[in-house]
C-alpha cells in the first residue's frame, strides 16, 4: 500500500499533509487512547492486513448517521487479538495524532482514502492548569465511587503520565458520541478540561441512581 504518502504543500510550521486510508466508525478515539476493533467487512479486512504487511496505520473519523466528520485521529494497530477462519481479525489499535479531513476518495479495494492534515498544538495549547486538572480529578474518582466502579491502578497510572490529560479522562466520561467529537476538535487542553467539568458536573445532576452511573461509564469501549 500506500504506505502513508507525504505531499509537498504551502502549510503553515508545524503541519503535514498526507493521505492516509480513512475508516469510519460509529465511535470516537482519542489520541493515545487503546480500542478494541472488530473487522468484519472484506474491504477493512483488505484494509487492516495491507497496514500490517506495510506497518503502517490509519485514520478513523467518527460517522454520526449519514455524516463523516472532518476531524479524526491517525490510529496504528498496537495487537492482533485474533484471526478467524473467515479472515475476520480482532485488532486493539492506539491513537496517535489528530487531523483534519480534506476529502474523501474511494480506494479500488473500496475504502476510503483522504488528505488530510496533521493537527499540531502549540505549548500554550498544551499548558496544563493543574487547579482546574485536580478539581476535575476529583469529580471523577467520586463519580466512580458512587458507581462503586474501579477503573483499575493501570487507568489513574497511565492518567498521571498522559501528556493530554483530558483525552484520558474523557474515556471514563460517559460522554455522548457527539460530545466526545466535540471534545476532540477543541484546540487547547484547558478547554477541554473545561468541558468535562461542566459535563460531570451535568452529570451528576441529573443522575437518579448509581446503576445509571455504572452504565454511562461502561459504555465506553475504551482499554487502560
Amino acid at each position: 500500500m500506500e504506505a502513508v504518502t507525504l505531499i509537498a504543500s504551502g502549510l503553515k510550521q508545524g503541519e503535514v499533509n498526507m493521505q492516509i486510508p480513512i475508516f469510519p466508525l460509529a465511535s470516537v478515539v482519542f489520541p493515545n487512547s487503546r480500542y478494541p476493533l472488530h473487522i468484519f467487512e472484506e474491504r477493512y479486512k483488505t484494509l487492516i492486513n495491507k497496514c500490517l504487511l506495510h506497518k503502517t496505520g490509519f485514520g478513523i473519523v467518527p460517522r454520526i448517521g449519514e455524516n463523516i466528520s472532518e476531524i479524526g485521529v491517525y490510529v496504528e494497530i498496537a495487537d492482533v487479538i485474533k484471526i478467524y477462519e473467515s479472515g475476520e481479525l480482532d485488532i486493539v489499535v492506539v491513537g496517535r495524532w489528530r487531523f483534519k479531513r480534506l476529502n474523501l476518495l474511494m480506494h479500488p479495494d473500496g475504502y476510503y482514502l483522504s488528505d488530510v492534515n496533521k493537527i499540531t498544538e502549540t505549548e500554550s495549547d498544551t499548558e496544563l492548569n493543574y487547579n482546574l486538572f485536580f478539581a476535575l480529578k476529583q469529580r471523577v474518582q467520586e463519580m466512580l465511587r458512587l458507581a462503586n466502579f474501579d477503573a483499575g491502578k493501570g487507568f489513574w497510572e497511565a492518567l498521571e503520565k498522559a501528556h493530554l490529560k483530558s483525552f484520558k479522562i474523557a474515556e471514563k466520561s460517559g460522554l455522548s458520541i457527539l460530545q466526545q467529537q466535540e471534545l476532540l476538535t477543541l484546540q487547547n487542553e484547558n478547554k477541554r478540561l473545561s468541558y468535562l467539568l461542566e459535563h460531570f458536573e451535568k452529570l451528576e445532576e441529573k443522575l437518579e441512581a448509581n446503576r445509571v452511573i455504572r452504565e454511562i461509564i461502561l459504555g465506553d469501549g475504551f482499554l487502560n
